[in-house]
């Protein structure tokens, strides 16, 4: 990589750690008790939890995370057994569907001033059960909350923030963990050389296929080299990332497809963006959209007088 290259990386990771630290005291406020909860969302892939979970293990607090299938009894139970830790949830859309756990995520996020965060549940076989929360939660999401309804009420209650990390930074930052290399089980088992030319393969198929940059398909990435290099794979790894990229490209293209309609159209925004810092040819903009996007040209030209107009400048 030339210094020019270099320079122009440091400088973008210098803005992405802005961001970051933004992100790392809003966690703080929630795991020192100044704040009782934290609502942190934005596109899947660009480092949210691996944000949050570092930062909490550096304030060395007591944290659990939740990451698999959760009831809202199980919720509930949870907060129970633990009401003075820091919980994080990642994934929650399953909860947000579910009435009781709505109620048991308000009732420990919030409480009338001078009341403690009382949260109950009750049955007819066990009765009435109660406890009071004292701790914190960090919910994690790709959704925003206005896409979810049922818990806009929140909005009030507790921090909500987008990270928001555009395509020059996503690249920067792949480079930047590549050059530290991969280790696994705490042994380094692939060299930053070989994450780098991994890491600039995979960005390029990227490009090539119009995928959404994601910092766990550098993470399969480089689990595919360490397969390919150690004797356990018929197929170059080359040709196993490409099949890779070409899946993922399909997932989000499918994803982007049901997203809500403003969705769609920040995404689609910040494509246009990016093709602007790329080519000053119209007509190469046009088709760079059209094949990454698979809208119209039409399209093209509306998302684009948006851009220009300064008016969505925030989602960049």
């Amino acid at each position: 990589m030339s210094d020019t290259r270099s320079t122009a990386d440091e400088r973008v990771l210098a803005m992405l750690e802005r961001k970051h630290e933004v992100i790392r005291d809003l966690v703080t406020a929630v795991a020192k008790g100044f704040k009782t909860g934290l609502f942190l969302y934005g596109t899947g892939g660009v480092g949210k939890s691996f944000t949050v979970l570092r930062h909490l293990e550096h304030l060395a607090g007591p944290y659990l995370l939740h990451n698999s299938r959760m009831t809202a009894k199980g919720l509930f139970l949870s907060l129970k057994n633990a009401p003075d830790m820091t919980h994080v949830l990642e994934d929650i859309e399953r909860i947000t569907k579910d009435a009781d756990a709505q109620g048991v995520l308000r009732s420990a996020l919030w409480a009338q001033p001078g009341h403690d965060r009382v949260v109950t549940w009750t049955t007819a076989t066990d009765g009435a059960q109660r406890f009071i929360f004292h701790g914190g939660l960090i919910l994690i999401s790709n959704r925003p909350l206005a896409d979810l309804p049922e818990l806009r009420a929140l909005a009030t209650r507790i921090e909500v923030h987008r990270l928001e990390v555009t395509d020059a930074e996503l690249e920067a930052l792949m480079r930047d963990l590549a050059s530290r290399g991969y280790s696994h089980s705490g042994k380094l088992v692939i060299a930053p050389a070989e994450c780098l030319e991994v890491t600039e393969y995979l960005l390029n198929e990227c490009r090539r296929s119009g995928c959404q940059l994601d910092l766990r398909l550098q993470q399969k990435s480089f689990q595919t080299y360490l397969q390919w290099e150690s004797d356990w794979s018929n197929s170059h790894w080359q040709d196993l990332v490409a099949a890779s990229v070409r899946e993922a490209t399909y997932h989000f293209r499918h994803e982007a497809d049901t997203a809500p309609r403003e969705e769609k159209r920040t995404r689609r925004r910040n494509v246009v963006r990016e093709i602007l810092r790329q080519t000053k040819d119209v007509m190469e903009q046009e088709r760079l959209y059209v094949a990454e996007t698979g809208a119209s040209r039409a399209d093209f030209f509306r998302r684009k007088r948006e851009v220009e107009s300064g008016e969505f400048d925030s989602e960049g």
